[in-house]
């Protein structure tokens, strides 16, 4: 190999009939790319025909930098030649051109790219895009299993042969661990295919791939890709995935933790649910909560006593009891049944903002006017512990939500901080305790905890939602965004199982989002004004929403359409919570109009 000085010998130059080390005769040029040429090859001592790689060396290239090209040449010959498996291109042999530059002899795969596949014959069937997704899957966990990251998997890597799907170029392969980045500072891999950690010059790790086979399989099943260059906020939502998209936005997690396996991955996407368990494409008449038992529902009534508007409203875990705030700086704790109120006010001092119970009933949260949160003894209907205050003497408190387990109280207001207070240990229950979770850039009008109690999700006046790590109180990704001028968002909630999360405010939208990847994924329109409530029925299927238009509206999660609409209410639709079996639903309005829907 010549130094500074050398001068490419081009795929141009290198012609047909050409003997490569002696031993392989070039038949014809399969394809080029920035870093080299394929060729058909025969190898005449083994009289088969093969595929010949050969590095592609730019004429203003310095010795250095040709050093480091041949080196990576040489490293992904030995990276793919150490993996044995069906779905990974297989490597023969590594040899040196007269030059001295490397070429790589490998399976000659008759086929093309995914990448052109798409490109030639437009975006795959849903099924298709599953088989191959499982078999790169399947590589990969091989790949992995033996301490080797692709770092590269785009749909350029990935070659169709019949019904087989193989994993090539292993250029930039790294053992796990290895930076992405190279000495000189070039970025080592297609951006539109790399995890966002890759992006941010983190540690190689497996997790990346999956997230890059998450990207290959959208360009597969939708004929564009995800994100254009480093962006990444997908450019448009999944319209062709079906099923797949569930998989899809798994492997597109942004936190690579909660990413799954390449084996767990192609396991799912072997597995296609059955039609029954299908979300479903129109009104289902035969579950819960179905669009039937709408026709004559029963209605409980007004609150016995209640002349205050109602201003925050809850259901107790079990639906047995109803926490109203009002105006009149006033909680007031109501048996559902009856529609009578339980004891005596709990007073506060100032109007109420906000009001939950804890998971086990036993204890409720307020939130107030006067900057304050504060927690009650349910069935003593007392105080516990000091007022948890926010920053500064005038302000309110918004929002406030237990975490799964009621060892946690995350709260919100004005003064544009998110607080945790640690609730268990009620005798440091204070505002020493309070930890800032962030400084938000608005008003925080609602937080709420997913299922698991890992992730907490806040939103505002600002259009913004934001995901965050509760363990490590960092922010997951970029903000989910309400897009429109002045769309404050009132409403956050998660899914049963925590995939999915719900968000509703002032443009009268109800967006689902896709927890894991962060992307929108539906979005439910039929209310007139904003949607200030938001609930999952226990199952999942179903969302209710309530609103200032008086409407309570059901919806289909899977499917996106409305399946009933409740118009009992005059006024605005405060709380909205589901029975524990699903199958009834219980609103409270401004005016202390408490309905208990029931088929």
């Amino acid at each position: 190999m010549r130094g500074a000085g050398l001068v490419w010998l081009s795929a141009g130059m290198t012609a047909p009939g050409s003997l490569v080390a002696g031993r392989y005769r070039l038949l014809g040029l399969l394809g080029e790319g920035g870093m080299g040429a394929a060729w058909r090859a025969r190898d005449e001592r083994l009289s088969r025909e093969v595929a010949a790689k050969q590095l592609k060396v730019p004429p203003d290239v310095g010795a250095e930098s040709v050093a480091r090209m041949v080196s990576r040449m040489q490293r992904e010959a030995r990276a793919a030649a150490a993996l044995r498996h069906h779905g990974i291109v297989t490597v023969h042999d590594l040899v040196d051109d007269e030059d001295g530059l490397p070429w790589i002899v490998m399976d000659l795969v008759s086929g093309c790219s995914l990448d052109q596949a798409v490109k030639n014959e437009g975006r795959l069937s849903v099924k298709r895009a599953a088989r191959i997704g499982a078999q790169v899957a399947d590589a990969l966990a091989t790949a992995h299993a033996a301490g080797i990251v692709h770092r590269d998997i785009k749909p350029a890597n990935i070659l169709l042969e019949a019904d087989r799907a193989l994993v090539t170029d292993f250029g930039i392969a790294a053992v796990e661990g290895a930076a992405r980045i190279t000495h000189s500072g070039i970025l080592m891999g297609t951006p539109a295919y790399m995890p966002p950690e890759q992006l941010e010059g983190r540690r190689a790790a497996p997790e990346w791939d999956v997230w890059s086979l998450g990207a290959t399989l959208y360009f597969a099943v939708e004929g564009r890709q995800a994100f254009v260059g480093f962006r990444r906020d997908r450019s448009a939502p999944m319209t062709h995935a079906g099923w797949l998209r569930y998989v899809i936005n798994d492997l597109l997690c942004e936190i690579p933790s909660r990413r799954p396996t390449a084996a767990q991955a192609a396991k799912s996407l072997r597995q296609e649910p059955a039609p029954a368990t299908r979300p479903e494409p129109t009104d289902s008449t035969n579950g819960p909560l179905s669009a039937l038992m709408w026709d004559h529902p029963i209605r409980t009534g007004q609150l016995s006593g209640n002349a205050t508007p109602v201003t925050a409203g809850a259901f107790s875990p079990d639906g047995s009891t109803l926490a109203t705030g009002s105006g009149d700086n006033a909680v007031r704790l109501w048996d559902v049944g009856s529609r009578s109120e339980i004891g005596r006010p709990l007073t506060h001092g100032y109007p109420i903002h906000a009001v939950a119970f804890s998971p086990d009933g036993k204890t409720l949260a307020t939130g107030d006017l006067g900057n304050k949160a504060r927690l009650w003894d349910v069935q003593n209907r007392s105080q516990i512990g000091q007022s948890l205050g926010h920053r500064g003497k005038s302000g309110s408190v918004d929002a406030v939500a237990f975490s799964p387990d009621g060892r946690t109280l995350a709260t919100g207001g004005s003064d544009k901080t998110v607080r945790l207070w640690d609730v268990e240990n009620r005798s440091q229950v204070g505002q020493s305790s309070g930890m800032f979770l962030i400084r938000e850039e608005a008003w925080v009008l609602a937080v709420a905890f997913s299922p698991d109690g890992r992730t907490l999700a806040t939103a505002g006046s600002d259009t913004r939602v934001r995901l965050w790590d509760v363990e490590n109180r960092r922010q997951i990704g970029q903000p989910l965004l309400h897009k429109g001028r002045g769309n404050a968002v009132l409403a956050v909630v998660f899914s049963p199982d925590g995939k999915t999360l719900a968000t509703a405010g002032s443009d009268t939208r109800v967006r689902l989002w896709d927890v894991g990847s962060r992307y929108e994924v539906g979005r439910l329109t039929g209310h007139k004004k904003r949607v200030v409530s938001v609930v999952f029925s226990p199952d999942g299927r179903r969302l209710a929403t309530g609103g200032d238009d008086g409407t309570v509206r059901l919806w289909d999660v899977g499917s996106g359409s409305e399946v009933g609409q409740l118009t009992g209410h005059k006024k605005r639709v405060v709380s909205v919570a589901f029975s524990p079996d699903g199958r009834s639903l219980s609103t409270v309005g401004l005016n202390g109009t408490v309905q208990l829907w029931t088929p």
